[in-house]
């Protein structure tokens, strides 16, 4: 029995056609037996309702098994990532060219000096260059209907 199970257990206690109506639909047979019984008297109703939860569970649909997977013909792939130079047949322990360690992604070494700071572009980064566009310079051939 599943939590929605119980939930709808504590919904019959407050009105059992409810929790019958979410399990079996609301135009069935068994809505208009948990109906009738309910105006026979509350406790038939109720029982009829756990019934009706306990002979209908929800379907356990967390994991479908893939079409063609009974374990035959399977394999795992390993890549292994070394962080040394393949350029220098793996010897050097990671140095570049000229015995500079060199940054990631890059083919500076991570030792090279950074450009002089201009004294207008202090507090800005190098790759920066003047003021960005305004607005009409940027949507200038943009056909859009802006609102």
């Amino acid at each position: 029995m599943c939590t929605s199970d119980i939930f709808l257990g504590l919904i019959a206690i407050l009105f059992p056609p409810i929790a019958v109506w979410i399990k079996r639909g609301l135009c069935t047979v068994d809505s208009l037996i948990n109906i009738g019984l309910c105006m026979l008297g509350y406790i038939p109703g109720l029982l009829h309702a756990w019934y009706i939860i306990a002979a209908y569970p929800e379907p356990d649909d967390d994991y479908e098994a893939l079409p063609g997977d009974g374990g035959e013909n399977t394999h795992v792939t390993y890549y292994y990532v070394s962080r040394r130079d393949l350029q220098q047949g793996g010897q050097g322990g990671g140095a570049g060219a000229g015995g500079q360690q060199r940054a990631y992604g890059t083919t500076e070494g991570m030792n090279a000096a950074a450009p002089p700071a201009q004294a207008g572009q202090q507090g800005q980064s190098s790759g920066e260059a003047g003021v960005p566009p305004s607005y009409d310079q940027a949507v200038r051939g943009d056909h859009k209907v802006q609102t």
